[in-house]
């Protein structure tokens, strides 16, 4: 797939090989979320933790937009875990990530100028420390935002912000926290906010 060489640099940036998040993240939605052109760079801060770390993120970089994903775990009772579990004014969609609701928001975020859109796709796993027995106590959140001012959440895009929440989900609530409810490789695969069946 992804040939060795330096030649012609200009050409990578379509190359969906390329790394993304250090390489853990594959998936076509990123290159949309970037826009045309696709990630052209990528700024990686703890995102691949090889030990247990509580917070981190990447931000992709476009020649248009940018997405940054992001995720923290902290320890929460399960009464404070239920304010993860509906949505709120903001809501734009929810969605299902394994056995998870994730959400799409539109939000404002308020700038110099005043107030502006922002929208970001979230969800909270919960995620238990290792070697504890339950998973009530403590929470993964993940999520996957763009910098305002906001584009205008079309179907194309809103698909990508729900398929790239998904990947994000399924490498660090997988392979990196191990979260029980996390979801499988394969349910990551699925770019349709509708993977019931049809």
């Amino acid at each position: 797939m992804a040939t060795a060489g330096c030649s012609s640099s200009d050409k990578q940036t379509n190359d969906e090989s390329k790394p993304v998040c250090d390489g853990k993240l594959d998936g076509s939605a990123f290159q949309v979320l970037a826009g045309d052109g696709g990630v052209t760079e990528e700024q990686l801060k703890t995102f691949s933790p090889k030990e247990w770390t509580a917070a981190g993120h990447c931000t992709l970089y476009g020649k248009e937009h940018s997405v940054e994903i992001d995720y923290l775990w902290h320890p929460d009772t399960t009464g404070s875990l239920d304010r993860y579990k509906s949505p709120g004014p903001s809501t734009v969609k929810t969605f299902k990530v394994g056995s998870t609701t994730g959400y799409l928001e539109r939000t404002d975020v308020r700038v110099a100028k005043g107030n502006v859109h922002q929208n970001r796709a979230w969800l909270a796993l919960p995620c238990a420390m290792p070697g504890e027995a339950t998973t009530d106590h403590a929470v993964l959140e993940i999520e996957v935002k763009e910098p305002p001012p906001a584009r205008s959440l079309d179907d194309s895009l809103t698909k990508a912000f729900v398929s790239a929440l998904t990947i994000a989900t399924s490498y660090l609530g997988d392979d990196v926290f191990k979260c029980s409810a996390s979801p499988s490789p394969a349910a990551s695969r699925s770019a349709s906010p509708n993977a019931s069946g049809g």
